[in-house]
């Protein structure tokens, strides 16, 4: 009977110095570091969000790169070295313009998921107002162009369509009697 006591005593026992040894680690870890941590992540994952992931294969945010139907799922290595750089840069205390900025200054325009609302940026955002505008316009000049338009009436006698003989209706008539009986 004491020898099967023994395992649990261990287990207990060794539960006990995993826990001790986990407050011991979170006493000598400051709680502001840890929450400095997470909070330079997330504000990694913005910035990154607002920047294209530079791989050429998904068209995606860096910070939401994932890679969806591939032979993995997650980040690829482009977007983790674009995420790398932006916590660097957020390290060396710069702000999120200023960020965004030397990113674009590596990567280019291309970089941008969307285009700035400033300079020739703001034509990207203008053109689909413009395009639906001009449709509009042009539907709206085609219908009264079509409403101007005189009315022939073929079949009022005198009337300067097409004349059909009383004859070939009355065969056509048949006909479509014929093919619609069969």
């Amino acid at each position: 009977m004491n020898s099967a006591m023994r395992p649990t005593k261990r287990r207990s026992l060794w539960l006990r110095l995993s826990i001790g040894l986990l407050f011991g680690l979170l006493a000598v870890v400051p709680p502001g570091a840890t929450r400095l941590l997470a909070d330079q992540s997330d504000r990694t994952h913005q910035l990154g969000s607002k920047l294209k992931c530079m791989c050429n294969g998904c068209d995606q945010a860096a910070g939401k790169c994932y890679h969806v139907g591939g032979a993995y799922s997650g980040p690829c290595d482009t977007a983790k070295t674009m995420l790398k750089e932006i916590d660097t840069h957020i390290a060396a205390g710069m702000n999120d313009q200023q960020v965004l900025d030397a990113m674009i200054q590596q990567y280019g325009p291309l970089a941008y998921v969307e285009p700035p609302k400033t300079g020739f940026g703001l034509v990207a955002w203008l053109m689909p107002i413009l395009y639906l505008l001009a449709g509009l316009s042009l539907v709206i000049f085609v219908m009264k162009r079509w409403r101007k338009r005189p009315v022939t009436i073929a079949a009022m006698p005198g009337a300067s369509g097409v004349h059909v003989s009383p004859e070939m209706l009355a065969r056509a008539r048949q006909q479509a009697q014929r093919e619609t009986e069969e």
